[in-house]
C-alpha cells in the first residue's frame, strides 16, 4: 500500500507568494527590543503593555525575514511594534548585523491585530512582500 506510487496533482499545494509569520507568543515586556522598550519607558507606562514576539517567513520559499516584536496594551486598543531582521550587508562586511524597523504605533486590541496592521505598514514602504 504504501509503495503506491502518488499522483502529485491530487496533493499540489499552491502557496500564494508573501510574507508569513507564526502565532504571536507571550513574551516577559523586557525581552523585547530595547527600541521598543526605550519607547515605553518614555510613555511611562509599560506595566500597561503585554510583550509578543513571532518570527515571520517569506512564501512560498519558506524563507525566514526576521521577527515582530510587539507590545500591546488590551486596554486602551494601542500596540507597538518593530520588525528586526539579521542579515549580512555583502562581500566586503560579512558581520551580520541586526536591522530594526520602528517602533511603529498601531490600533489593536491584541497581539494578532497588532502584527496584521504592522505587516500592513512594512508592506506598504515596500519593506515585506
Amino acid at each position: 500500500m504504501f509503495d503506491e506510487p502518488v499522483d502529485q496533482s491530487d496533493i499540489e499545494e499552491v502557496i500564494e507568494p508573501g510574507t508569513r509569520w507564526l502565532v504571536p507568543q507571550s513574551v516577559a515586556i523586557e525581552i523585547l527590543h530595547p527600541s521598543l522598550l526605550t519607547t515605553l519607558e518614555q510613555r511611562g507606562d509599560t506595566s500597561d503593555f503585554q510583550g509578543f514576539i513571532t518570527r515571520i517567513y517569506d512564501m512560498p520559499q519558506d524563507i525566514a525575514n526576521g521577527f515582530f516584536h510587539i507590545a500591546v496594551n488590551p486596554s486602551t486598543s494601542e500596540a507597538v511594534g518593530l520588525h528586526t531582521v539579521s542579515l549580512v550587508l555583502g562581500q566586503k562586511y560579512r558581520e551580520e548585523i541586526e536591522l530594526a524597523i520602528g517602533p511603529i504605533w498601531v490600533d489593536a486590541g491584541g497581539e494578532d491585530e497588532a502584527a496584521t496592521e504592522l505587516y500592513a505598514i512594512l508592506k506598504d514602504v515596500g519593506r515585506l512582500a
